[in-house]
């Protein structure tokens, strides 16, 4: 799956930014690690135009300890324990902590961390651009263009789009002409729902 998205990075091109939602606890910490540590190694490998980042959005220690989610203690069998609480001061919380108590603190995450890599601006200044260039445009026409002549085929150009339309409303009297009083057009026929009465009645026997 990571060659996968390291391929498909490499050929759009753009830069990939990876978000990963993960459990607080030693292995969640480590997965954002190793997804980079793959990503890595495919850059170097075989896409050495590959540019990524890897950005843990949640489960943080910081998350766990602002949002009072409750914790369990880590498993025995974790060989990273003794280090992991020695370096955070907590034991284990999973990310089904906070979207089960918190969804809407979960999604609310989610969206803020799009936040760096999303121009909210961009519309407005696209359209402030473009409002710019028409004014720059219209005063280079201004300067560069003859008024007289410019005057001229204004003018031209509203009479020909005056004959313009007078041969639309002649070709459209026409057509009424052609037509007649007694024009009609065949009725619609709406078709009507089509229902199973019999397992309808099925249905209701079952219910009752």
């Amino acid at each position: 799956m990571i060659h996968r998205i390291a391929k498909d990075a490499d050929d759009d091109g753009r830069p990939l930014v990876m978000f990963t939602v993960a459990d607080c606890d030693p292995a969640g910490h480590q997965m954002s690690v190793s997804i980079g540590r793959k990503l890595q190694a495919f850059h170097d490998l075989l896409f050495p135009d590959l540019r990524f980042e890897v950005v843990p959005v949640a489960l943080t220690v910081e998350q766990v300890r602002d949002l009072g989610l409750p914790s369990t203690p880590l498993k025995e069998s974790e060989r990273r324990a003794d280090r992991w609480r020695a370096a955070f001061g907590v034991e284990q919380t999973e990310i089904d902590a906070l979207a089960t108590l918190q969804p809407a603190t979960l999604r609310e995450i989610v969206e803020r961390a799009f936040d760096p890599y999303f121009d909210s601006t961009l519309a407005d200044r696209v359209v402030g651009a473009e409002a710019e260039w028409t004014e720059a445009a219209q005063q280079a026409v201004n300067t560069q263009v003859d008024p007289q002549t410019l005057t001229t085929l204004r003018e031209e150009a509203a009479e020909r789009l005056t004959q313009l339309q007078s041969a639309i409303d002649d070709i459209n009297e026409r057509c009424r002409l052609a037509a007649g009083d007694h024009f009609a057009l065949p009725a619609i026929d709406v078709p009507e729902p089509e229902i199973d009465r019999e397992a309808e009645r099925h249905r209701l026997s079952v219910l009752r």
